[in-house]
Formats: structure tokens, sequence, C-alpha cells
């Protein structure tokens, strides 16, 4: 392992910066989603629209944007950036980009087969059978390299500064 930053850095420093850097690459990957539907003369919204699913059975598997459309995207951000925050506060200790993206491309494969192999057959079987695989492995590898990213975004919530504490009124 590498340096860390230093003693008393708070764990939620990590998770923020975790989180932040899946929400962004949970972004990134649903672009990548929706122009591999396109591809497929799909909607660009099929990929939220098949997760939304979950919510609101066959009915919200359309080839357009719709309300529905909305939580399968906010069902994305909330997975991945989950996921990311884990990723975050795991890689408290190394800095090295290279390592941290290749890490993170591991995780993001194993994160895939694991999703599509056990969980969404078991949650909701109709992601399994709508999503195409090959897009959706690339978008996962997509992904884990923009997890990569997390040293930075490290950095930067670190080099803002820290909100000052509100004062206690009234109080000697």
């Amino acid at each position: 392992m590498e340096a860390g930053n230093g003693p008393g850095l708070p764990a939620y420093r990590y998770a923020l910066a975790g989180l932040e850097t899946g929400v962004m690459a949970a972004i990134a990957m649903l672009t990548w989603l929706g122009t591999a539907s396109l591809l497929y003369r799909k909607s660009f919204w099929t990929p939220p629209n098949i997760l939304a699913s979950t919510f609101y059975g066959d009915a919200a598997v359309r080839n357009r944007f719709a309300a529905n459309t909305f939580s399968g995207i906010a069902l994305y951000l909330l997975i991945y950036g989950a996921l990311g925050a884990l990723f975050g506060l795991a890689m408290r200790d190394y800095r090295n980009v290279l390592r941290v993206t290749c890490i993170g491309v591991l995780l993001a494969i194993a994160w895939y087969y694991l999703s599509f192999g056990v969980l969404w057959k078991r949650w909701n079987p109709l992601v399994v059978l709508y999503t195409h695989d090959r897009p959706m492995f690339v978008g996962h590898v997509l992904y884990g390299a923009l997890l990569g990213r997390f040293p930075r975004y490290l950095r930067a919530l670190q080099r803002k500064a820290p909100v000052p504490e509100p004062a206690q009124v009234g109080l000697p």
C-alpha cells in the first residue's frame, strides 16, 4: 500500500469521494448504454426503463422516455453510487491511479457477474431478459475504469475548506 493522507482523515471523506466518483461513472455508463441501445435500434432510454421494471413491472419497458424512466435512472445512480462509496472506503490507502483503475475494473466486472448472474435473476428477471450482455459488460468495464478517478475526487474534496461549526448562541 502507498502512503495515505495522514492521520485523522474521517472515513466519510473517502465515502463521499467514492460516492461522487461512482455517480459520475454511472452517468458515463448510462450514456454508453443509451448509445449502445441506439445501435440495437431501441430508444436511448431503454436501459433505465428496463431497470424501472423493478418497480413498475413490464409496463415500464418502453421504447421511449416516460415518467418511469426517472426511477430507473435513480436506481442506477443509487446502486452504482453506493458501490462507489464502498469502493472509496476500500481504497483509502491507495493513491496510484493505475492501481486504483485496475482494482475498479476488476470490482466492476465482479459486480456485473454477481448482479446479472445471481441478484437480478432473483429480484427482477426482466432485467436479465431484456438487457444486451455485451454493451452491459462494456458499460461495467467503463464504470470500473472511471472509478480510477477516485484519488482525484478525493484530492479535490480535501482542497475544499471545511465548514466551520455553528456558534452556540446564548451560551457563555
